[in-house]
């Protein structure tokens, strides 16, 4: 999950922040603290993702590979 991010001109008073910020611009950045964002996906000594080969794999088999008609270029008059 990605932080969410905000810029206050005016700092509001419903977010209780030191005093000398207030009425100052200011970032708040809210991160989530949960399981998901701190979890990280296992590496090989490559730095590849666990699997990453064995799922991707033959995805292209078709060779070689195909591109449909694109139609025709449109011509400015």
């Amino acid at each position: 999950m990605h932080p969410i991010r905000k810029i206050y001109q005016d700092a509001p008073s419903t977010i209780n922040i030191p005093e000398e910020l207030q009425h100052q611009p200011v970032e708040v950045i809210i991160w989530p603290l949960g399981e998901t964002s701190t979890q990280q996906a296992e590496t090989d000594e490559n730095g590849w993702p666990i699997g990453f080969f064995e799922a991707t794999a033959g995805c292209l088999a078709d060779d070689p590979i195909e591109r449909a008609p694109q139609g025709d270029y449109e011509q400015s008059a």
